[in-house]
């Protein structure tokens, strides 16, 4: 079925819809204190859809809501259920809850224009969240698909997303063209915008004052809207076993990745995530303390996972694929400037990150070479049981690197923290043809006598070069071998794995390095990244 013509709805009867509802439909905030404990989930009940009678088409549960009155509902189309712009459009904040369905026989929620969820409101202006906002529930093995590059899914702050998909039946979100039934029509990055959350967490872009008055409007890329505050266990629901698929498009410096978390708090779950062929980052968090768990990122034009402006989460067995494109597995910044000479909601992003594998055959792609870390701008990061392995040797491809352009030889940048234990590697190894980028800016004073190699190699991590992938990988590029070779062939001494699990609940001891073991084939994570890996071919 060609879908092309799916959304030729005259501009009078559009007209007509938005007129019945009075235009925007927004709920004037209420004065509630934006720090009240949400982590009850309510998902909507999935109602039954059955049809005894064989001689009657299937009635599809097509999403509804009510706003004032007025019912908004989507059209049934062959198999799949359609949503114009009158049900979901970019100057359309939905304030009620609704449900998105698994359809049948391959059918799809098809929408016109992007899907922002709860309002959107400048605190700095003397409006209030609503921390008791709409949520948007997706049932397991629901496919949502977007018309547009423009039109993105926005969660506002207060309110939820309860998207949790199961192995074997994740959910969705991709392009008009994968599922048309067009064969001239081919999906690509940047057909559609992505997901983007807004929290109530802290963020480095607002000040201690704004943040701890309720004040703080950080300004989301793509189209503006805010997010920040000083919540920093704040819920904004949850992602579990969702696919997002050729998303992501935007300008440098103004983008819309295929998830952009924007100050989300530890309450919400982001795990069990597969991203294929972004444009921009796969992942992209800006502050807050979400948690990332089970994370598969495949062939995104530019980073992996990107951290930005305070982010001071856990993540754990994280794979990055570059094999085709790609920029950094990980691209990581402290702030926007010297936190020495700014008041800050919160300090720069400050994460612990265990069991990583990022993979990259270090070719030039759209936004730079594939590469394995790039980390600058004042950040620092624990990060334990890595394993970057690279076939790249030109620059720009390097393993690692420590990109002094903007904080320089300062006492709080990137060097000075990996001199002093802020930036550190545990029980780590580098399989890679370059393993280092050179210093962008000459180090002076204290930093003058810093060499990263000697840096590196202290607390048992390795760097063993590079021959083969199958010296360290096997044929999934995802499994670190039991024995790994180094690029003479000859077997390296195992690596001794960090324990965190006592420090940190979040953490799962395992015995390997990197993200998935050799002798871990019938878990979940196993599982799921073999599914993930399949979907890319």
């Amino acid at each position: 079925m060609n879908l092309s013509g799916l959304f030729k709805v005259s501009l009078i009867s559009s007209a007509l819809v938005l007129a019945g509802c009075g235009g925007d439909i927004n709920i004037t905030p209420t004065n509630n204190d934006n720090h009240v404990d949400n982590s009850v989930e309510n998902p909507v009940v999935v109602p039954d859809t059955g049809n005894d009678d064989n001689d009657k088409p299937v009635e599809l549960p097509c999403a509804s809501y009510a706003i004032d009155g007025t019912t908004f509902k989507g059209d049934q189309d062959g198999t799949h259920c359609k949503y114009s712009q009158a049900f979901a459009s970019n100057a359309k904040n939905i304030t009620s809850s609704f449900l998105l369905e698994a359809l049948p026989d391959g059918g799809a929620h098809i929408f016109e224009g992007a899907l922002f969820i709860g309002d959107d409101v400048q605190t700095s202006e003397g409006e209030t969240v609503d921390p008791n906002g709409p949520t948007l529930t997706i049932e397991a093995g629901a496919t949502i698909a977007f018309t547009k590059a423009e039109n993105f899914v926005r969660i506002g702050r207060g309110s939820k997303i309860h998207a949790v998909g199961e192995l074997g039946k994740p959910i969705t979100f991709t392009s008009i063209k994968e599922i048309d039934g067009d064969d001239t029509t081919v999906p690509a990055m940047q057909d559609w915008g992505g997901i983007q959350i807004n929290g109530m967490a802290t963020t480095e872009s607002c000040s201690k004052t704004a943040a701890d008055e309720g004040k703080c409007d950080a300004k989301a890329e793509g189209v503006i809207s805010y997010y920040g505050g000083n919540n920093d266990a704040d819920n904004s629901g949850s992602l579990e076993h969702v696919v997002v698929k050729f998303a992501g498009n935007g300008v440098e410096g103004d983008e819309l990745n295929s998830i952009t978390l924007n100050a989300v708090g530890s309450g919400t779950k982001i795990e069990y995530i597969h991203i294929h062929q972004g444009y921009d980052d796969g992942i992209e968090l800006f502050g807050g303390q979400v948690n990332l768990k089970h994370i598969v990122v495949t062939e995104t034009a530019d980073d992996g996972i990107d951290w930005d402006t305070g982010w001071k989460g856990n993540g754990q067995f994280i794979l990055v694929q570059t094999l085709t494109q790609g920029n950094h597995g990980f691209e990581t910044d402290g702030g926007k400037d010297d936190p020495t000479t700014a008041d800050k909601a919160t300090t720069v992003s400050n994460p612990t990150i265990a069991n990583a594998t990022v993979v990259s055959n270090g070719i030039k792609g759209p936004r730079g070479h594939g590469a394995g870390m790039e980390m600058k701008e004042w950040g620092k990061a624990q990060l334990h049981n890595m394993l970057f392995v690279s076939k790249g040797t030109e620059d720009g491809s390097g393993c690692f690197d420590l990109m002094n352009k903007n904080d320089l030889s300062g006492a709080a940048g990137i060097h000075a923290n990996a001199k002093n234990g802020e930036i550190k590697f545990h029980n780590s190894i580098f399989a890679c043809a370059k393993n280092f980028e050179s210093t962008k800016v000459p180090l002076v004073g204290d930093l003058a006598d810093f060499n990263i190699e000697t840096w590196f190699t202290d607390d048992g991590n390795k760097l063993v070069g590079f021959n083969s992938f199958s010296n360290v990988l096997g044929d999934d590029l995802a499994t670190t071998k039991g024995t790994i070779l180094d690029k003479d062939g000859n077997a390296i001494e195992a690596v001794e794995t960090s324990k965190l699990s006592d420090e940190n609940s979040f953490f799962t001891d395992v015995t390997y390095v990197g993200a998935l073991g050799e002798d871990e084939t019938d878990t979940n994570w196993a599982k799921f990244v073999a599914e993930s890996i399949a979907r890319t071919k």
